[in-house]
């Protein structure tokens, strides 16, 4: 199925769903403890089809003064198209409710880093994006930034977004 579409194409519901968005929400929050190894998130996985696709995760996360924020990374067998965008709160940085962010490009098999060194329930956001060849699956892998009893949590208002764009 071409994309865009060119004139004269018939408008079908076929062609309209072929292109509308997947979204793929986190079902409750998940916990990590003792370990800053990142592994697969239990909700967070994505199955695309034929089409080249922008990928858009939204995370919502929390650590503590130990287990300091959450890394990031991905597991896919898709070709990717793009650099991987990410942007997030400072991993650096103690204070959650500051402003220090860091906006950064990754290669596809580096992990990204996230802070949030306040603990209780103060939560962060943080926001992936990358271009993917499909067919193909795509997970979210993610640990606590430092191995710590204290857990790291993504949240249950986390989510992946997919969207046709070739």
């Amino acid at each position: 199925m071409p994309f865009p579409w060119r004139a004269g194409m018939r408008v079908t519901a076929e062609r309209l769903n072929a292109h509308a968005p997947i979204f793929v929400f986190k079902d409750g929050h998940e916990q990590r403890t003792n370990s800053d190894t990142p592994l697969p998130d239990a909700d967070l996985t994505l199955e695309l089809d034929e089409g080249v696709w922008e990928v858009t995760a939204v995370l919502d996360f929390l650590g503590t003064s130990e287990s300091e924020g959450i890394r990031v990374a991905w597991e896919t067998d898709m070709p990717r198209l793009s650099i991987r965008r990410t942007a997030g709160p400072d991993a650096d940085h103690a204070d959650r409710r500051s402003t220090r962010m860091t906006h950064a490009s990754h290669a596809p098999d580096t992990h990204a880093h996230y802070g949030n060194h306040q603990g209780g329930q103060l939560r962060s956001h943080a926001w992936e994006s990358f271009v993917v060849q499909g067919p193909g699956s795509l997970t979210l892998l993610w640990s606590q930034l430092t191995a710590s009893s204290e857990m790291a949590r993504l949240a249950s208002s986390s989510y992946l977004k997919a969207q046709r764009i070739g």
